[in-house]
């Protein structure tokens, strides 16, 4: 014993010189030196003899002094015999990961119902919980009122569609009468001032005619005066009576064809050309005053006939008037329509939700519309929601919100109650939850809802977020991260190596991992993390017993120390009964210390 003692005390100064060893050694010492004043503690506490607390000290520190050779002789034989841990083998299999979650159940059909029309309930066919079927009526109303409203609407339209034909055909008779007077009065007028001109010129031919006959008369007339005076002349210087009775004859022609002469003069009417003429002026005369007699008679029926054509907008705005009464009177038939037929359910559901109108009978007391209440047309009249068509509402946080997608299958019970559901919706944008914290709205469709299904209930679900067929698998307790990534120890020709890898899916106790492993590889499954990284070992499969034993020697021989060191004391039973409860108490110090050192190391 004594020389494993000293080839221990070389080895230990050999471990002391590297700085690893000494900072678990440094980190040993505070960690004994927090146990030791703990134990101080308890032998404070535990007796108040100057004697037994001695004892508790002398047994105290030989327990320390034993532990801490133990711990070097192990450390020492550690160094040339591997120490053996178990491992576990990288296979190929099957992996899903899930997501559990839960939510409230509801509709994924909802309709508010509102009145169709202002009317009085003549009745009120359900109340709150109510379920209904598609097409059932939920509401009657009295139709009395819309019935006056749409037979006057009614003869409203047909007023205004009488009055708009009558004011039609007028105006299309002062239409036709205005075409049949204007078609022809531009040409007509054209005709008459022409005439007009055609009269007139034959006036003054007329005038000329009778100016040439006048000058022509007048110039006879004074041929003839000079004549008869030539004659009287010749009467006055004749003395014989024959030729005087010849000159007087000539005189007496002369005077008569002067007095011919002078008629014709102051009637020149009378010549028969001139006469001729003024007939035929007096026949254009009379073709130029009925011209102007049709044009006149036609110039006011254009007149008076324009006056009660419609303009364009005027008829325009009469069609609005004949438009606008038939809507009138088709929206009253049509509320008439809405009122008879009542409020129908389109769809089979509950009624969630009933209003409440204040002037329905007793809706003070809660009781909702009830018959004789008068609505106006648009007030809410009540809720219903399908419980064919439900959903699930869930929050998902932003670590879950990659894992999950539409169309993912998911697991949903209700009541105790399994359905099958899958993912249909996932808002995107987030909202604070009552815990203030941003979470994303998502729903879960059922496939299968049933009668068994009440709306508002809590549903727990369990989501399929991913599978995958054929990869390397590891339990997930193996897998270690630090700031680089996620790693594991491989015992690779008995040396614990770490391996970098890449992790995919995981599901409650397997991880996928991509990269970094291969099959057949042994990862450590150190659970009490006294192995680091480089030791030699020795590799015991899960499932065999060496790793096992040889825990189970350690700790007899731990416990064979403890017991040494009590029999050393040599003190009575009440200190004996000390020395236990300060080397039990030093024992799980020493353990806590133990642990604590090979976690620190694990994280180095």
């Amino acid at each position: 014993m004594s020389e494993l003692e000293n080839k221990g005390a070389e080895n230990l100064t050999e471990v002391q010189e590297t700085a690893k060893e000494k900072k678990k050694r440094e980190k040993a010492e505070a960690k004994e030196k927090k146990a030791q004043q703990k134990r101080e503690a308890i032998m404070a506490g535990g007796t108040q003899k100057k004697k037994k607390k001695k004892i508790g000290w002398i047994i105290a520190l030989v327990l320390v002094v034993v532990i801490v050779g133990y711990s070097v002789v192990t450390s020492v034989i550690a160094k040339n015999t591997p120490m053996q841990v178990n491992t576990i083998e990288v296979t190929v299999g099957n992996i899903e990961e899930t997501m559990s979650t839960s939510g409230t159940v509801s509709s994924e059909q909802s309709k508010t119902y509102y009145a169709p029309v202002g009317a009085t309930i003549s009745e009120m066919k359900i109340a709150l919980g109510d379920e209904v079927a598609e097409g059932q009526q939920l509401v009657a109303f009295d139709t009395t009122e819309l019935e006056n409203r749409k037979a006057k609407a009614a003869l409203d339209a047909s007023a205004t569609a009488n009055s708009y034909r009558s004011s039609q055909y007028q105006s299309n008779k002062n239409e036709s009468e205005y075409n049949e007077a204007t078609i022809g009065l531009d040409e007509l007028k054209i005709l008459a001032e022409q005439q007009e001109q055609y009269v007139q010129g034959l006036k003054y031919q007329l005038e000329d005619e009778t100016q040439r006959e006048r000058e022509k008369l007048q110039d006879w007339l004074g041929k003839l005066n000079q004549e008869l005076e030539t004659q009287n002349n010749k009467l006055a210087e004749q003395s014989d009576s024959d030729a005087r009775k010849g000159i007087q004859e000539i005189i007496q022609n002369l005077n008569n064809s002067i007095r011919d002469t002078s008629n014709q003069l102051s009637d020149l009417s009378m010549s028969e050309d001139l006469r001729e003429t003024q007939r035929i002026i007096d026949a254009e005369q009379k073709k130029l005053e009925d011209m102007k007699e049709e044009i006149s008679k036609r110039e006011g029926k254009e007149s008076s006939s324009e006056a009660g054509i419609a303009d364009p907008y005027s008829k325009q705005q009469q069609a609005d008037t004949v438009q606008s009464a038939q809507i009138t009177a088709s929206e009253a038939a049509a509320e008439l329509e809405k009122a008879q037929a009542g409020v129908v359910a389109e769809f089979p559901g509950i009624v969630t939700k009933i209003a409440t109108v204040s002037t329905s009978k007793d809706a003070t007391k809660g009781g909702g519309l009830l018959e004789g209440a008068t609505v106006a047309e648009g007030t809410e009249l009540f809720t219903i929601e399908s419980n064919k068509q439900v959903k699930v509402g869930i929050e998902v946080t932003k670590y879950d919100l990659p894992k999950i997608e539409i169309g993912q299958k998911v697991d949903v019970t209700i009541a105790g109650k399994a359905y099958e559901g899958e993912v249909s919706k996932i808002n995107k944008v987030a909202a604070a939850n009552s815990q203030g914290t941003p979470v994303v709205g998502a729903e879960v469709h059922i496939k299968n809802p049933d009668e068994d299904i009440f709306l508002g209930v809590e549903a727990k679900l369990v989501i399929h977020t991913a599978s995958a067929e054929n990869v390397l698998t590891v339990p997930v307790e193996i897998v270690n991260a630090d700031k680089q990534g996620e790693f594991c120890y491989v015992v690779e020709n008995g040396v614990v190596t770490m391996r970098r890898i890449t992790t995919g899916i995981s599901s409650d106790s397997m991880i996928e991992v991509k990269e970094g492993l291969k099959e057949g590889d042994q990862i450590l499954y150190d659970v009490t993390g006294m192995v680091t990284e480089g030791m030699k070992v020795m590799a015991v499969p899960m499932g065999g017993g060496m790793a096992g034993a040889a825990t189970d020697a350690a700790a007899s021989e731990t416990g064979a120390a403890v017991e040494t060191a009590s029999e050393a004391s040599g003190e009575n039973t009440s200190e004996e009964g000390s020395s236990e409860a300060a080397g039990q108490e030093a024992t799980t110090a020493e353990t806590q210390t133990q642990t604590d050192g090979a976690a620190d190391s694990g994280n180095e």
